[in-house]
């Protein structure tokens, strides 16, 4: 008999704690130049000491064209890949809300959460290292969160907790269980080969 009431209370305290205001965000927040230096610099540097090392076989002339032509489309991809920054998400009586930065703009955008999915993707950043990043899919638009390795592990995994009627779910089930490792520590080596001894 007691069972019921109790039952009811959990119930009424879970869904109670889910539309409280929860916010989440970036570990460090980097304003469009800081990011732009970031993703730039290490790049035009390798190619520039891989090129002059290569100067003896060629005209010198030809390696600082090489250079500068590469660094000019580098820094033309480099522009679109860090114009868009996520830095903060909240979750608020069953709404999302997603605050970001586009160059040094604010904007926001905000829909429920029953309109909302979001799909774990992940990419890899040289030999052996796996990161993971959320795509979340508002009803007019696709943000990405965690795609410069901005955010916290067990963050993105609270956020997921919030969508428990994500179309992705399935989907997620897999990639999910390698972010939980991640936030525990975990390096993408150590993920591959099942060591899980933390």
């Amino acid at each position: 008999m007691l069972k019921k009431p109790l039952l009811f209370l959990y119930e009424t305290v879970v869904v109670y704690l889910r539309k409280m205001e929860i916010e989440y965000k970036t570990v460090k927040s980097k304003n469009y130049f800081e990011r732009f230096k970031t993703e730039f610099f290490s790049p035009v540097i390798t190619v520039t000491i891989i090129s002059l090392v290569g100067f003896k076989l060629t005209d010198l002339n030809l390696i600082l064209f090489m250079i500068v032509g590469y660094a000019i489309i580098w820094a033309i991809i480099t522009h679109f890949m860090v114009r868009n920054a996520i830095n903060r998400i909240e979750i608020n009586k069953g709404n999302i809300i997603i605050e970001g930065t586009k160059i040094n703009r604010g904007w926001s955008e905000s829909d429920k959460i029953e309109n909302t999915s979001i799909k774990i993707k992940s990419q890899g950043y040289g030999r052996g290292n796996v990161e993971y990043y959320l795509k979340i899919f508002l009803p007019e638009s696709t943000h990405l969160v965690n795609k410069r390795k901005e955010w916290n592990y067990n963050d993105l995994i609270k956020i997921l907790n919030h969508f428990q009627n994500n179309k992705y779910k399935n989907e997620n089930k897999y990639l999910l269980e390698k972010m939980k490792l991640k936030a525990k520590g975990y390096s993408s080596f150590e993920i591959a080969f099942g060591k899980k001894n933390k």
